[in-house]
C-alpha cells in the first residue's frame, strides 16, 4: 500500500470511530435525558472530532484522485 493510500484508510479509519462515537451518543440521548454542561461539551468535542475527520478524508480522497488522474504515483 502507498503512502497515499495508507493516509486515506487512517482517515477513513478515524471516520468511521467517530461516527460510530456521535451515533452512540445519540443512541444514549435518545434512551436516557443526560444533561448539563459536561454532556454539552462532550456533543461539542464529538461533533468537532467527527467533522475534522470527515473534512481530512475527503481531502486526501481528492488529493490522492487528482495524482492518479494526472498520472503521478
Amino acid at each position: 500500500m502507498t503512502t497515499g493510500a495508507y493516509r486515506v484508510a487512517r482517515a477513513a479509519g478515524c471516520l468511521k470511530v467517530t461516527f460510530a462515537v456521535a451515533v452512540g451518543m445519540n443512541l444514549a440521548e435518545a434512551v436516557w435525558d443526560p444533561g448539563g454542561a459536561g454532556w454539552r461539551a462532550a456533543r461539542v468535542a464529538a461533533s468537532a472530532l467527527f467533522t475534522v475527520a470527515l473534512v481530512a478524508y475527503l481531502v486526501l480522497r481528492v488529493l490522492r484522485w487528482r495524482r492518479a488522474r494526472c498520472g503521478r504515483p
